[in-house]
């Protein structure tokens, strides 16, 4: 699956736990005042895992231009009757070439800057511990500026932490994302990632 918004372009590439047809493991690429980013991973994997990461999706669908810490806490409320997710939102305003994000639980979150002749310089998201529909830690937004070509890349637990210091950042976000998960993919668990490309402002 992929897209492109305003001035990012993205794609996601996900699977299921081995031996399963549910994926708990969901993103969302919504449009509004902002391009939001959404990836959920329900906990644990199977019917349940995507029961609740679908049910964050729709929360998050149906509040896409609110606040990332309205969105949580609805989400948080939404999902005390299930097993709960992890989560990472994204907030990006090509206008004004920033990106603001907020993360609970193991959703990693890479930021790659474009480094024009030179190697790329990585930065990783680190979100705060948790879980949404169960424990919810104090939430507390941030904010980055964002260059021409920056890549943003989002990844379950699903996807081993070896991503962030080993997959290459050229390319399309499709090509990207699926080197992701073709290399590192662990066999234990759903896993999903969602690579954006910043064209920069228009």
């Amino acid at each position: 699956m992929s897209g492109v918004h305003s001035a990012l372009e993205w794609a996601v590439e996900a699977r299921p736990y081995p031996g399963e047809v549910a994926c708990g493991d969901r993103s969302l690429v919504v449009s509004g005042r902002e391009t939001l980013l959404a990836v959920v991973d329900g906990l644990g994997h199977g019917i349940e895992a995507a029961r609740a990461a679908e049910r964050a999706i729709e929360t998050i669908a149906e509040r896409a231009d609110a606040p990332l810490d309205e969105i949580v806490q609805e989400c948080h409320r939404q999902l005390r009757s299930t097993r709960g997710v992890a989560l990472t939102l994204v907030a990006v305003s090509p206008t004004l070439g920033t990106l603001t994000w907020l993360g609970v639980g193991n959703v990693e979150a890479l930021l790659v800057r474009a480094s024009p002749g030179g190697l790329p310089a990585r930065a990783l998201i680190v979100a705060s511990g948790g879980v949404v529909g169960h424990h919810l830690p104090p939430l507390r937004t941030a904010s980055l500026d964002l260059g021409p070509d920056d890549l943003i890349v989002l990844a379950t637990d699903g996807i081993s932490e070896q991503f962030a210091v080993q997959s290459p950042c050229n390319g399309e976000p499709a090509e990207i994302a699926r080197d992701i998960l073709a290399r590192h993919a662990l066999s234990g668990d759903d896993a999903l990632v969602l690579v954006a490309r910043h064209g920069g402002p228009r």
